[in-house]
């Protein structure tokens, strides 16, 4: 039996690189590396023995990784890599393949940006896989030529890197044949390693379709390089609602679930809902949402256990929302905040600085408007721009980068900074967070503690240490 390490590498402390873009968690959250997760379960499945090693949610240090691997001694080696961890990614490779040479690969959403680049960096990585890489890994397995594998990216002798052709996206068939991430997980990882100030304490993520119904923000990373466009591949609602039940009665630890699509659409979380009323099932869900989905579609999620809903309402100025594409208008994203709340459903706000045409005004607009709708949680993202996306196209073009970071005439890295500072103590450190903790004591106070105490430090004099 061939063996197998998926190794999501460490790095420093507080590192995610789960989440659609990877950054150091002032709030110490840490998402489930979902996409090693399925290919992992995919790989149990058709007879390979398979260890999981996440070292930013276990903590475990680079010599503590080396010692695994050595001990393991795997036939083939996965790695998850970062944008802000490339070099260390590389670096590490480089060092267990020294120790155990043995074939290595490559994966996800950011390697999939630059390949090119990520196998340069490295001496002894050879391959790697863009997209959806289950079935690539299967075959390389099976003992296939890399250069007739689809999505394969092979580095030859002399470091020219030539790539595959592209295979098509799994489709919900495929998808229905995938065993439950939330077993794998269950035996492979410590489920208390993951928390995030939105979601019940312990969850577990989990996927019902793949891709975004949209596909059309110009910022995002995982839809201009992993499945790109409007493709959204659906499990049944059958297996997906299945495999709520199996949690609910094989996993009575998990309080809540949080579905990982890209978004959630109306049309989905209905049929969601009304298998899982259906079926008399109680786990509290969450999801991702675009904020457009109408008041009797959230009174029905929240009679099925909806918890939270995180949402992009990305900038409060309306000409940057039709720049980023982002398909739903300020007036829309209000109305559906307040159906949110009338409807009893939370809302974790994201909100981002840094897009092209970001100003002080836009800035200032962007804070008025979180504080104005009010979701229960709000974060202030400061933008990153992915090789591969138009948003950073545009800023190149404009010579509006610097660093890889949005630099503007009249608005640098630095004072964007500072305004993301000022947004986060706009929002908390104000009357109305203050009436909603004293109404929920417990789930705004006692539980999000320790959360306020990480993030402190950040928002009064440490310097932001990550995008």
């Amino acid at each position: 039996m061939k063996k197998v390490l998926l190794l999501s590498p460490p790095y420093v402390k507080d590192y995610m690189r789960n989440a659609r873009c990877d950054f150091v968690s002032n709030s110490g959250s840490q998402w489930y590396p979902i996409w090693l997760g399925y290919c992992g379960a995919f790989l149990e499945q058709q007879g390979y023995q398979v260890r999981f090693v996440d070292g930013p949610a276990s903590g475990i240090d680079f010599a503590q990784t080396e010692q695994i691997f050595s001990d393991f001694r795997p036939d083939l080696l996965l790695i998850y890599s970062g944008q802000l961890s490339e070099e260390s990614d590389c670096q590490l490779a480089d060092r267990l393949l020294t120790l155990h040479p043995c074939e290595a690969i490559f994966v996800g959403p950011f390697f999939s940006i630059n390949p090119e680049q990520t196998l340069g960096k490295s001496q002894r990585m050879r391959y790697g896989v863009t997209g959806e890489f289950e079935y690539p890994v299967l075959e390389f397995l099976r003992g296939d030529d890399p250069a007739t594998i689809a999505n394969f990216v092979v580095k030859g002798e002399e470091g020219a890197v030539a790539r595959v052709a592209e295979r098509p996206y799994l489709d919900g068939q495929a998808l229905d044949a995938f065993p439950f991430v939330s077993d794998f997980f269950q035996r492979h990882l410590d489920l208390r390693w993951y928390r995030t100030p939105s979601e019940k304490f312990p969850y577990i993520d989990m996927m019902s379709g793949r891709g975004c119904v949209w596909g059309q923000c110009t910022y995002c990373l995982w839809v201009f390089s992993f499945i790109k466009g409007h493709t959204y591949n659906l499990r049944s609602i059958e297996n997906l609602v299945d495999e709520v039940a199996f949690i609910e009665k094989q996993m009575p630890q998990v309080k809540s679930l949080m579905i990982q699509d890209d978004t959630f659409p109306s049309g989905r979380a209905r049929e969601f809902a009304e298998e899982k009323l259906r079926r008399n099932l109680k786990l509290p869900w969450s999801c991702y949402s675009r904020g457009n989905i109408d008041y009797e579609v959230l009174q029905l999620m929240k009679q099925s256990g909806c918890l939270n809903l995180h949402v992009g309402f990305e900038s409060g100025n309306p000409e940057i929302l039709k720049n980023i594409k982002k398909g739903v208008d300020r007036e829309r994203m209000t109305r559906f905040a307040h159906d949110a709340k009338r409807a009893g459903v939370h809302l974790h706000g994201d909100f981002a600085i840094g897009f092209p045409g970001e100003s002080a005004e836009t800035i200032r607009q962007t804070i008025d408007w979180a504080c104005e709708i009010r979701p229960d949680t709000a974060q202030f993202q400061l933008m990153i721009p992915f090789e591969g996306t138009p948003m950073y196209d545009e800023l190149k073009a404009q010579g509006q980068l610097k660093n890889g970071a949005p630099d503007f005439p009249e608005l640098n890295w630095q004072e964007m900074e500072a305004w993301a500072k000022q947004a986060y103590r706009e929002f908390y450190i104000s009357w109305p967070y203050a009436k909603e903790v004293a109404m929920h004591p417990y789930d705004l106070g006692v539980k999000k503690f320790g959360t306020y105490i990480s993030a402190v430090p950040s928002l009064f004099w440490k310097r932001w240490n990550v995008r």
